[in-house]
């Protein structure tokens, strides 16, 4: 099916919008340019919409739980949001548990209706460069570490673990145990030692359910395929009603986060229509990250 959006308010990376019109065909989007004329195609016309891609979110050791149990998280927590990706952490305790627990996480998304990536968490004194090794072989673009004193961050062989990121250079993101005696001390230090180890990395650990931000989907490897719209990639989108009774010229105006997206699509397929949410089993796929971090400006 071929067709063609028209001015759609796009939202682009500094938060200001672009107004544009899109090609679709075979639910990508194959031209984007300020006008399509064409008088053969279906036209649909968003100017009433602000148009954002799907949003990634990341789900935090996602249990077992039964079908009915697993669509109503699913949509109450991520669908109802306009998440059209995951980034699935599952925890491990000693490298041994690798492979069981990526076998565990990958079943418990069988039925899932979106996309997703996989990451792990691990308490730092476990990190080694062969647990780096199995995380480079199954592409898994992050690693959480799980840090409660400086000491075990101090303790880790970073040179080594550096040497084992060698062309797949997986972002280590800091899970600092509050404890309001230590927990700046911590932070202060993770800094200083990712700054001079030049390792790439986050400040704070992210929210779960929360929309991933450009930069860190950059760092991970999964931006540009999720979290933008471009041609060549698929047709991932949310639409949130654009006010009447004001002009808004940036994001920030609109303040989206805080709403509910009118509309879902995942790869052409309407996912959400206001309150109608569409669940449909085992259409979401595993996603592998090529290389993370490749379209980091400034990338070393």
């Amino acid at each position: 099916m071929e067709y063609i959006i028209d001015q759609a308010n796009i939202v682009k990376g500094d938060s200001s919008f672009k107004t544009a019109s899109l090609l679709v065909k075979d639910n990508s989007i194959r031209l984007m340019k300020e006008t399509i004329l064409s008088t053969r195609l279906k036209r649909m016309n968003f100017s009433s919409y602000v148009m954002t891609p799907g949003h990634v979110m990341i789900v935090d050791e996602l249990p077992s739980m039964s079908f009915q149990a697993f669509k109503s998280y699913m949509i109450d927590h991520y669908l109802n949001l306009g998440c059209t990706t995951l980034l699935s952490v599952f925890t491990i305790q000693h490298e041994r548990e690798f492979a069981e627990k990526l076998k565990l996480a990958k079943s418990y998304l069988l039925n899932s209706p979106i996309d997703y990536y996989f990451a792990i968490r691990v308490p730092i004194a476990k990190l080694t460069p062969s647990l780096i090794r199995l995380c480079k072989r199954h592409r898994l673009p992050a690693v959480f570490l799980e840090i409660s004193d400086e000491v075990s961050l101090r303790n880790v062989a970073w040179g080594w673990i550096k040497e084992a990121l060698y062309q797949f250079p997986i972002a280590f993101i800091p899970c600092i145990r509050k404890v309001p005696t230590t927990g700046k001390q911590i932070k202060k230090t993770w800094k200083v030692i990712m700054k001079e180890e030049r390792l790439p990395h986050l400040i704070e650990c992210p929210e779960a359910g929360k929309a991933l931000e450009k930069e860190l989907l950059m760092k991970l490897g999964i931006y540009p395929n999720k979290g933008d719209l471009r041609v060549g990639g698929e047709l991932n989108y949310n639409l949130f009603v654009y006010p009447e009774d004001r002009i808004i010229e940036t994001i920030e105006d609109l303040d989206y986060d805080s709403h509910i997206p009118e509309i879902t699509v995942h790869r052409g397929i309407i996912l959400k229509a206001g309150e109608s949410i569409s669940f449909r089993p085992g259409f979401g796929n595993e996603c592998m990250v090529t290389v993370p971090g490749h379209f980091m400006e400034g990338r070393r």
